[in-house]
């Protein structure tokens, strides 16, 4: 059980250390011995672990995929009221561009490779993402807190929206805070402006 442990801590130090150096590199210009250096390993630790700078490359960008979902997930589980959890929702989108900003210039500046399997698991995360906030619609809506919408539409124009506050700031500044509130507050507008009507 320690040797796995030990196993999982290593790729997780490997990983951390790849995001790092391709954020200030790019993928074409990172090179396996400074990850390794990075990382305090030795270059051969890391091909232990990975098959290639690219399929490290890849898992990277998988974990950090993940870890956006997993925290979206978290915050829509909270208990409280809609226009709450719609704000965490964009302060995790905004802590996320904050952790991970350096990371999406680079992917958009220098991509790097991407294959299918990363391309299918980028849809499947945005699917879920949708999904969780749909529910999250659908719960306000059966409980008379918002208009009763099409929640997938609402969900996918949220999300949206979010980004469109959000990621402009990812190659400049990022937006500050209030502009999550700012936006939260217009989507609820229109989603609860006719609850009275």
């Amino acid at each position: 059980m320690e040797d796995i442990c030990a196993q999982v801590g290593k790729n997780k130090q490997i990983l951390a250390a790849a995001r790092r150096v391709f954020a200030a590199t790019g993928y074409y210009q990172a090179r396996v011995e400074d990850i390794a250096r990075e990382a305090g390993v030795g270059k051969g630790t890391v091909y232990e672990y990975f098959t290639s700078k690219e399929e490290l490359y890849l898992e990277m960008l998988l974990e950090i995929a993940d870890s956006y979902v997993n925290g979206l997930v978290a915050v829509t589980g909270q208990p409280g009221a809609i226009r709450d959890k719609l704000l965490g929702i964009g302060q995790h989108l905004r802590g996320f561009f904050l952790e991970h900003g350096q990371l999406a210039r680079m992917v958009l500046q220098d991509p790097g490779p991407v294959n299918r399997e990363l391309q299918e698991h980028l849809f499947l995360i945005r699917k879920d993402a949708v999904r969780h906030v749909e529910a999250l619609l659908a719960e306000a809506a059966a409980a008379g807190q918002i208009h009763p919408v099409d929640t997938d539409a609402a969900a996918r124009f949220f999300l949206a929206g979010l980004a469109g506050v959000l990621l402009p700031g990812v190659i400049q500044e990022l937006a500050p805070p209030e502009a999550v509130t700012m936006a939260v507050d217009i989507f609820l507008e229109g989603v609860q402006g006719t609850v009275d009507n």
